[in-house]
């Protein structure tokens, strides 16, 4: 486990040292699915793609599994119907995919499947609860310590699920339907974004909630470089909106104009760029991390999205029955 964890590491110092790429993409696949992706994970370690894909059968969804030295699907997994929300565990070589949905007898389940990455089959299943409401929002993993995040948002709570359990051992309340969650191991932090505006900063390590930044008007996507630091949220406001940027410990960098009602979100380590998926107007926004500026526009439609910061790609989905993939040029 631990040449794995050095792996990690190794992978994130020479991230450091690239440099930032020049802002320009192209398209350079279509990859066709079996139906409209929702959320979507990158084990950069493997090269894997992970895509949920909610199905019109109320019993089972999908999970596709893309190549991402060939951009195809290797595989498409049957799975319970969760398929929502994604998280990677790089270290352990393990998927997440967790959301809820109505079973036979009327009653809401808020579940996690687990699935083992290498052997691609599903490996256990998580019960989080079962309060009607909006149900899990948001996932993250610590690769450090192997401990999954879930955004709550029927119960309004942070729940933790320690490495190698099934069960729910910690609960931290947040205000108001969380949403996006993303973890910096290396500062033992989380980040939570809240839909009444806010964003809640999580210390790992006693499991409080160290800071409350107010921050756009109903947050969604989170997503934290681990080079620098700083954390980057869209403010999910329909017509044209922004992207706040934060510190590590949560204090305000900038709010940067985006698109039209911003929804997912990830950023490149490598090159510190972030992208934004801006949901209304069919485009992904590009922000440069170094100067905190909307630098290109990218007329690529989708919900979610993942980057792979080693293939310097770019994985959108969630409009139509496919993912686009995006390619950056060559650092300058």
């Amino acid at each position: 486990m631990m040449n794995k964890m050095a792996k990690v590491a190794a992978t994130l110092v020479l991230a450091v040292s690239a440099g930032v790429a020049a802002h320009a993409q192209s398209v350079l696949h279509v990859i066709p699915l079996k139906g409209v992706p929702d959320g979507i994970g990158v084990n950069y370690l493997t090269n894997h793609i992970y895509v949920a894909i909610p199905s019109t059968d109320e019993s089972y969804d999908y999970l596709s599994i893309i190549n991402g030295a060939k951009d195809t699907v290797v595989t498409t997994l049957k799975i319970p119907a969760v398929a929502q929300n994604v998280a990677v565990d790089l270290v352990r070589n393990l998927v997440y995919v967790g959301g809820s949905y109505t079973d036979k007898n009327g009653n809401q389940q808020n579940q996690v499947v687990v699935i083992d990455g290498k052997l691609k089959k599903q490996k256990a299943l998580i019960k989080v609860s079962t309060t009607t409401g909006l149900g899990i929002e948001g996932l993250a993993v610590d690769p450090f310590t192997g401990d999954l995040y879930i955004s709550d948002a029927s119960d309004d709570t942070i729940d933790i699920v320690r490495k190698g359990h099934t069960k729910v051992g910690v609960e931290i309340p947040v205000a108001q339907d969380p949403y996006g969650i993303a973890v910096n191991p290396y500062t033992s932090q989380a980040y939570v974004a809240l839909s009444n505006g806010t964003v809640d900063v999580i210390d790992t390590l006693t499991n409080t909630i160290t800071t409350s930044t107010s921050i756009g008007g109903t947050n969604a996507g989170v997503a934290v470089n681990v080079a620098t630091g700083n954390v980057f949220v869209t403010n999910n406001a329909f017509g044209i909106s922004t992207t706040g940027v934060l510190d590590r410990n949560g204090n305000v960098l900038a709010d940067i104009p985006v698109g039209d009602t911003p929804f997912g979100i990830d950023v490149d380590l490598v090159s510190d760029l972030a992208f934004v998926a801006n949901t209304q107007d069919g485009t992904i926004s590009e922000i440069n991390g170094s100067t905190n500026t909307n630098v290109n526009t990218i007329p690529v439609t989708g919900n979610y999205l993942g980057v792979n910061p080693v293939t310097s790609k770019v994985y959108v989905g969630g409009q139509d029955n496919s993912v686009t993939v995006l390619g950056e040029t060559s650092p300058i």
